[in-house]
Order: C-alpha cells, then structure tokens, then sequence
C-alpha cells in the first residue's frame, strides 16, 4: 500500500461511492465478458464482434456524464483535443441475472470490452437510438495512487455492432 492514506480511509470512501452510485444513478444491464473470451476476440481484432465474446450480465446502477467540461476532464487527467468522451462511474457491486447464482448481489471486477445498456430515457438526444454503450477506457484520477482509487471510472462510446 501507498501509505499515503490510511487504508480504512480508503475503504470508507469505496463505501460511500458505492452510496452515492446507488443513489444518484441509473440502472443499466452490465454485460463483462469472461476472460478467456476477451484474449480469444482480443487475437481477432479488429475483427471481433460481439458474438465472440462470452458474457455474465448483471443489474447495476451507473452515473453517466453526457458532457463533461474541459477543466473536469482535466482534474481527471484525461487531456483531450477535439474529443469529448462519455465518463461513466460504477460501484463495486452488481446483481446476477443469469446463470446460478441470480438474484445474488455480488462484487464485479469490470474490464474493457464491457457494455452496458440502458433505457432509451435515459439517452441524450445526439446519441438518439444508441442504448448500448461499450467501456473502452479506463478513467483514474491524475493525483490517485492505484491502491487508493476511489471509484471504477471509464470513457463510454456507443457500441458500433450490436448483438
């Protein structure tokens, strides 16, 4: 550990991120694909599509920032030109929806190549009939140690091939 904050500290704000995510987000379906699947698609690149990935889907609460500003791109550390990326912000836990252990709230470990979908409502009107979004970078804090990372961010872009 870094020892630059104390690791309770840590896990108290992992809690409350976990609080605020519930609270202030919206539900989405969260697919993560398994790992064997991402190495095998990862060879076929850029020729991979969504059926050669196999996937556990899970009920999950996201907050989405449509339009970020510069200056909040910035404290992240994301130094972008033209580009405004989606960021995106989960919690720790999901729910299963699939397989044997449905219904059960369980902790996820969320990779790239992950999706998302959420209802159209929930969609600004410039991404209009886009309800798939992939994860396609991670977003960590500039002045974060990586033992002391707060919450699970990334940069969304609609999913160019839907499955």
């Amino acid at each position: 550990m870094s020892k630059m904050i104390p690791r309770r500290s840590i896990d108290t704000f992992r809690v409350q991120m976990d609080v605020t995510v519930d609270l202030y987000g919206i539900p989405c379906t969260l697919y993560i694909p398994s790992t064997v699947s991402a190495n095998v698609a990862e060879r076929l690149d850029p020729y991979s599509t969504p059926d050669d990935y196999t996937q556990d889907d899970y009920t999950a609460q996201v907050f989405i920032e449509w339009k970020p500003g510069a200056k909040r791109l910035r404290k992240l550390g994301l130094h972008t030109e033209d580009e405004k990326p989606i960021l995106s912000w989960f919690g720790r836990k999901a729910t299963h929806l699939s397989g044997p252990f449905v219904g059960t709230k369980v902790d996820v470990d969320i990779t790239l190549h992950s999706w998302i979908s959420i209802q159209p409502e929930f969609v600004p009107g410039e991404y209009l009939g886009e309800e798939e979004f992939e994860l396609v970078d991670v977003v960590v804090p500039e002045n974060m140690i990586h033992d002391a990372v707060i919450g699970k961010g990334f940069k969304l872009a609609p999913r160019r091939v839907n499955s």
